[in-house]
């Protein structure tokens, strides 16, 4: 119990040092299957949640924004994706003692909305939504992927490891996805309705 005080006694000091790299070093010699998460895992779990909770808002932008039935379409999709990846990651959290309050949620970094995205998001329709709405969706993704590579090179705890394994290939379809939406905004030629 007093180590696992002391490991996650240093997470904020992890994470203020770098929000967008999680701890890419090996585990500590500490850090065995059986001794729980690492701060990699830590880190990993708060940036999720974050990126997530700042993504949701803009996929609910989409239906009154967006002309095109496919970028409808693909916003539902990845809305349930991101929700039952939340529901995934909270229940994670519900297992180690976090701080009360996600510093993640407060920071600008890559993968999350801004409030500057959001705000353009909220002034535009047809295909000047979509190219923004897919820009934003291809970094929260990308991030998304990085992070979760990180996460299955240093991370300690199998749970955690699994998790960012299954969320990997699951943002990996969607991001072959979200290019080819992108690309059909970008066409001058490409119809909606």
């Amino acid at each position: 119990m007093i180590r696992r005080r002391a490991l996650l006694a240093l997470v904020p000091l992890a994470l203020v040092g770098g929000c967008t790299k999680p701890d890419r070093g090996p585990a500590p010699p500490s850090a065995s299957p059986s001794a729980g998460p690492n701060t990699t895992d830590i880190a990993w779990l708060q940036l999720l949640i974050a990126m997530n909770e700042r993504l949701l808002p803009v996929l609910d932008l989409v239906p009154p924004r967006s002309g095109d039935p496919a970028v409808q379409l693909f916003a539902s999709v990845t809305r349930r994706a991101r929700s039952a990846e939340l529901e995934s990651l909270r229940g994670l959290a519900a297992g180690v003692t976090l701080p009360t309050d996600n510093p993640h949620l407060q920071h600008e970094m890559p993968g999350m909305p801004t409030a500057a995205q959001r705000d353009a998001l909220t002034r535009a329709t047809g295909k000047e939504f979509d190219r923004g709405f897919t820009a934003v969706v291809i970094a929260h993704l990308d991030q998304t992927s990085r992070l979760c590579a990180g996460e299955q090179n240093a991370g300690a705890d199998p749970a955690f490891r699994s998790l960012a394994e299954s969320i990997a290939r699951s943002v990996g379809e969607e991001r072959a996805r979200a290019s080819a939406l992108d690309a059909r905004a970008a066409s001058p030629t490409a119809n909606t309705p």
